[in-house]
Protein backbone atom coordinates (compact mmCIF):
# COMPACT_ATOMS: atom_id res chain seq x y z
CA UNK A 1 0.00 0.00 0.00
CA UNK A 2 3.17 2.09 -0.05
CA UNK A 3 3.38 1.92 -3.55
CA UNK A 4 1.21 3.02 -6.40
CA UNK A 5 -2.42 2.67 -5.15
CA UNK A 6 -4.44 4.07 -7.80
CA UNK A 7 -5.32 0.11 -9.01
CA UNK A 8 -4.68 -2.36 -6.70
CA UNK A 9 -4.86 -5.67 -8.02
CA UNK A 10 -8.04 -7.28 -8.19
CA UNK A 11 -6.80 -10.51 -7.01
CA UNK A 12 -5.01 -8.68 -3.44
CA UNK A 13 -8.22 -6.76 -2.99
CA UNK A 14 -10.56 -10.10 -2.98
CA UNK A 15 -7.69 -11.63 -0.61
CA UNK A 16 -8.26 -9.14 1.84
CA UNK A 17 -12.19 -9.30 1.67
CA UNK A 18 -12.04 -12.44 2.39
CA UNK A 19 -9.99 -12.29 5.23
CA UNK A 20 -11.07 -9.08 6.55
CA UNK A 21 -14.45 -7.30 7.29
CA UNK A 22 -15.23 -3.75 6.31
CA UNK A 23 -14.39 -2.25 9.07
CA UNK A 24 -10.68 -4.31 9.58
CA UNK A 25 -10.42 -3.12 5.67
CA UNK A 26 -10.44 0.67 6.67
CA UNK A 27 -8.34 0.12 10.09
CA UNK A 28 -5.58 -1.36 7.68
CA UNK A 29 -5.71 1.30 5.33
CA UNK A 30 -5.46 3.78 8.18
CA UNK A 31 -2.87 2.16 10.08
CA UNK A 32 -0.38 1.51 6.44
CA UNK A 33 -1.00 5.17 5.69
CA UNK A 34 -0.24 6.30 9.03
CA UNK A 35 2.56 4.36 9.15
CA UNK A 36 4.08 5.79 5.75
CA UNK A 37 3.19 8.95 6.29
CA UNK A 38 5.43 8.51 9.61
CA UNK A 39 8.73 7.19 7.47
CA UNK A 40 8.57 9.82 5.01
CA UNK A 41 8.13 12.77 7.80
CA UNK A 42 10.93 10.89 9.57
CA UNK A 43 13.30 11.01 6.21
CA UNK A 44 12.14 14.62 5.42
CA UNK A 45 12.88 15.71 8.40
CA UNK A 46 16.71 13.74 8.33
CA UNK A 47 17.61 15.52 5.43
CA UNK A 48 16.41 19.16 6.33
CA UNK A 49 17.19 19.20 10.33
CA UNK A 50 20.07 16.41 10.02
CA UNK A 51 20.83 12.88 11.62
CA UNK A 52 22.03 14.63 15.02
CA UNK A 53 22.91 12.54 17.83
CA UNK A 54 21.54 13.23 21.45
Amino acid sequence: MCGPTAQLDPELVDELRFHYSEGELAELILVCGQANLNNRVGNAAKQLLGNHEG
